[in-house]
């Protein structure tokens, strides 16, 4: 082997070499992974980490309380018939709930329109337990309703008292149900 030919095959496998580490670096730092270079493995730990979005959602049914036809005087409230609503908390997180009349149910003296809330499963969170009359601003129904299966339904229930002077006619009302996160 001439003299020139050995140097071309040193200069090969010095260029092979300096390959090699360079990859190994270039692997290792997008792989974020450490080489041992001098035989000694290293070991690195990673981390994962999500993060979730807050999602405030509730069922509510049925989608009327329809007290039907009832006397001058009548009481009734919500019960088998007609049921009471229930809201179910279908997101994510803990919420509070409020209720809004959009208008009142009845024109005559001395009328009783009122709601309250219990839970609809074996606990749940700070309810209304008395009769509240309707006004129409927000008022709180529930504080911290859970999201967990067995504490996330809350039933509200209506009462009305007709007044003695109400005028006859269909009444209407349209409540508003708001969660926010709690």
């Amino acid at each position: 082997m001439k003299k020139s030919e050995f140097w071309v095959i040193v200069i090969l496998m010095i260029l092979a070499i300096a390959i090699s580490i360079v990859s190994m670096v270039i692997v290792s730092n997008k792989t974020g992974t450490s080489i041992g270079v001098t035989g000694n493995d290293v070991l690195n730990t990673g981390n994962v980490t999500a993060n979730m979005d807050s999602l405030v959602t509730f069922t509510r049914g049925p989608a009327t309380v329809d007290f039907g036809n009832i006397s001058l005087g009548g009481i009734n409230t919500t019960g088998s018939n007609p049921a009471p609503f229930i809201l179910n908390n279908t997101g994510t997180v803990k919420i509070n709930m409020t209720i809004t009349s959009s208008q009142p149910l009845f024109t005559g003296s001395g009328p009783t329109y009122a709601f309250n809330s219990s839970c609809h499963e074996t606990t749940c969170a700070t309810t209304v337990y008395t009769w509240t009359n309707f006004t129409q601003a927000a008022q709180n129904l529930v504080e911290v309703l859970e999201f967990n299966e067995s504490k996330d339904e809350l039933e509200v229930g209506i009462m009305i008292v007709v007044p003695l002077d109400e005028t006859p006619g269909s009444k209407t009302d349209t409540l508003t149900f708001t969660a926010s996160e709690a």
